[in-house]
């Protein structure tokens, strides 16, 4: 690669940290919009309050967002058409650091470019029906899982299996860890509630309530297939995205790099921080724990999607109920 096109890479991994700090941004600015109040029984209960995000917080996640945008794009356009130059050789591997950096650049580009371009200037050619139908709306809370769908296994089409895009070893081992999975999240939960009801904390989660809403205000609003874009968005769309971001991207990279444990304990860390529900935080973590573990003793992404999609269509169908 030439100068130029090293200077260029240099500038594109510049934008991508800059759109990973953007990542970093927007769930403080989520946290930043909680408020604990006392609700109905006394109890102390976590809400969520847009309004209450400062403005200075807004402009530094725009400014930060769009100078990662635009640097990531530029450094790009720089390497594919302004002479750069290209690596010629085929890589081995796409595990390591720079790639990671590249790849959730590239979610970030398509997550954040699509978000601007919707804010200032899409949302007008939409009709406003549409605008406003919970089961279209459903599919925004996704948008950065849409993204990590199309990005991901793109970026590593020659490397599938690398990121764990290959047949499950199945076994009867495999099937006890789901159960245990299962016996695990339940007690975790159970858990939770009574810590929160001992320490008089309302354990209803802000994050929840809004997919709840979004899926019992879309069964009441236009066509059969518009009252299922809520489901397929939870139970599909982003138990997809999160396994391919975290399971495949994070988790493969840092076992590669720091080892097994790292890898587990760290994709289900950001897993829990990226979700930016207080109240869920723990058992959040648990879950990722338990499928990055899954993934681990797979030695596949599909075991692990299939178990988050399960989990999550099963609350779906509470929620509905």
């Amino acid at each position: 690669m030439s100068v130029k096109g090293m200077r260029a890479r240099r500038v594109q991994l510049t934008g991508a940290v800059l759109l990973c700090g953007g990542y970093l941004q927007d769930v403080l600015m989520t946290l930043q919009s909680l408020s604990i109040r006392h609700d109905a029984n006394g109890n102390w209960q976590v809400l969520s309050d847009p309004s209450g995000v400062s403005r200075i917080w807004s402009l530094l996640s725009f400014f930060l967002v769009s100078a990662g945008l635009l640097t990531f794009a530029a450094g790009y356009l720089v390497r594919r058409y302004g002479g750069g130059g290209r690596t010629p050789t085929l890589e081995h591997s796409r595990l390591g650091w720079r790639h990671l950096c590249l790849a959730l650049g590239w979610v970030g580009l398509l997550f954040f470019g699509g978000m601007y371009a919707y804010y200032f200037g899409l949302f007008a050619l939409i009709p406003s029906s549409w605008r406003h139908n919970a089961g279209l709306a459903s599919l925004g809370s996704v948008s950065m899982q849409i993204a990590a769908v199309v990005i991901v296994p793109y970026y590593f089409r020659r490397h599938l299996h690398e990121i764990g895009l290959k047949r499950p070893v199945l076994s009867w081992k495999i099937a006890g860890y789901v159960l245990v999975f299962l016996i695990t999240l339940y007690a975790v939960t159970l858990i939770t509630g009574s810590l929160g009801s001992w320490l008089g904390v309302n354990t209803d989660s802000y994050r929840e309530q809004r997919i709840t809403s979004e899926l019992q205000n879309a069964w009441w609003q236009g066509s059969f297939l518009l009252k299922l874009l809520p489901l397929l968005a939870t139970s599909v769309i982003a138990p997809l995205g999160e396994e391919m971001l975290f399971r495949g991207l994070v988790q493969s990279t840092v076992t590669a790099k720091w080892g097994n444990l790292a890898g587990v304990l760290l994709s289900s860390l950001l897993f829990a921080l990226l979700h930016a529900d207080v109240v869920l935080f723990l058992p959040i973590f648990v879950m990722g724990i338990l499928l990055a573990v899954l993934r681990r003793v797979s030695d596949s992404l599909w075991a692990p999607i299939w178990l988050h999609a399960l989990n999550n269509f099963y609350a779906s169908l509470i929620d509905l109920l």
